[in-house]
């Protein structure tokens, strides 16, 4: 079991949310910490601006300053919330409909972003804190983390077509999602 994605909302826009999702079992994701922290690091070397900050435990909106992080702090798409150890990055419905985020998803789901030197920073993470990794980088691993990422690209997806279809017949919906660790 790793880090799943939490989203927030009142019971009113869940019922909103769920109505149009359908199937809530699609909204199932999750990937361990090793994984999250390797991808807020490599992400960015594929040029992704947006997604490696929703990866880092770490991220503090205004804080960076990199193009990823103006946009994000433009639409207000970041907070932080304290809860036991630190500060938590809480992401807001509005960053969603960036479109620089809808085309960090697009990319996601049409491709295989991930590659070896991915699986290689995974075991790196995984030998830090116990000294052995029981993790291979190999295909099957690539596939699966492949697989793992395009998951929350398109869980991230149906959320902003849910938002953008319920805006047009109800209304705002307003939900919040993080990645607790």
């Amino acid at each position: 079991m790793g880090e799943i994605l939490v989203i927030e909302t009142s019971i009113f826009d869940a019922r909103i949310l769920l109505r149009a999702i359908k199937d809530p079992d699609q909204l199932f994701w999750d990937w361990g910490p090793e994984h999250l922290d390797v991808a807020a690091r490599w992400l960015p070397k594929k040029g992704f601006k947006i997604l490696p900050k929703v990866f880092d435990a770490n991220y503090k909106p205004g804080a960076v300053g990199d193009e990823g992080d103006k946009l994000i702090t433009g639409v207000r798409g970041c907070f932080l919330r304290t809860e036991g150890e630190g500060p938590t990055p809480i992401w807001c419905e509005q960053v969603l409909e960036l479109p620089e985020t809808k085309d960090e998803l697009r990319r996601v789901i049409e491709g295989n972003i991930l590659d070896m030197s991915f699986e290689e920073e995974v075991i790196i993470e995984m030998e830090v804190p116990s000294g052995a990794s029981y993790y291979k980088a190999d295909e099957q691993s690539l596939k699966e983390d492949n697989d793992t990422l395009r998951k929350l690209g398109n869980i991230l997806t149906m959320l902003s077509d849910c938002r953008d279809q319920v805006r047009q017949t109800e209304g705002p919906l307003f939900f919040k999602f993080y990645i607790p660790r």
